[in-house]
């Protein structure tokens, strides 16, 4: 099994300037998952950013690799599903092949080595076509809104009108984002790396989950910082 670890890196954050190159925990954000991808099992590590920055910065630190994102897949609206397929399709020309893709995010910094290892021997082991990490939900849904201009409804509701914590025996969780992974053929045939009742869900202990986007989320995840 070859898993391509797809670093996304593209310059134009609005949330934070330069967010790639923000300290946590003593080192810039893209640094620190490119040293997380290189102690994962059967994961080769790759950047694809449209910046040459980032690129010069990437290959001293071990990323070998001389790929640039083109700039129509580097806008706010571009897919990233389909930066992946355009990174596979760079590799095929050099006669490179993967099984399978591990998306992994520089804004979700908070992950252990340990469990997203033990992701990958359930992916390989089991066969699975799709793997998404989850964290158990902060909020209950039952306290959760959907609002639509003045109209509002609850996103869970309780029949049974309980209201302490301690009454909500059921468990909720959500994608957190620490990884996603999928096999190169699901990609192609779904353009998705998470579809409903196919993609197999990991539990991990990371919470809350952290996913940088602005100077907040920053402070919050230098709080959590394992």
């Amino acid at each position: 099994m070859k898993i391509l670890g797809f670093i996304p890196a593209r310059t134009g954050s609005k949330g934070i300037k330069n967010k790639n190159f923000v300290k946590f925990n003593g080192k810039p954000l893209i640094l620190s998952t490119i040293n997380f991808s290189q102690k994962l099992k059967l994961v080769t590590p790759f950047v694809s950013t449209n910046s040459s920055k980032i690129l010069n910065y990437t290959k001293k630190n071990s990323i070998k690799f001389n790929y640039m994102r083109p700039p129509q897949l580097s806008s706010d609206k571009s897919n990233i599903i389909d930066a992946v397929f355009h990174a596979l399709d760079w590799f095929k020309k050099k006669r490179i092949y993967f099984d399978a893709v591990m998306l992994l995010q520089p804004t979700s910094p908070i992950r252990k080595k340990t469990e997203i290892n033990q992701a990958i021997d359930f992916f390989v082991k089991k066969n699975v076509d799709s793997l998404a990490s989850i964290s158990v939900m902060k909020e209950h849904p039952f306290e959760c809104l959907k609002l639509r201009g003045n109209k509002w409804s609850y996103l869970e509701k309780n029949t049974k009108e309980k209201y302490g914590r301690q009454s909500y025996k059921d468990f909720f969780y959500f994608i957190d984002g620490s990884f996603y992974l999928s096999k190169v053929n699901f990609l192609k045939k779904y353009k998705k790396f998470v579809i409903e009742n196919k993609t197999k869900l990991f539990k991990i202990s990371q919470y809350p989950g952290i996913d940088i986007d602005n100077p907040i989320d920053l402070k919050i995840a230098e709080l959590f910082r394992k």
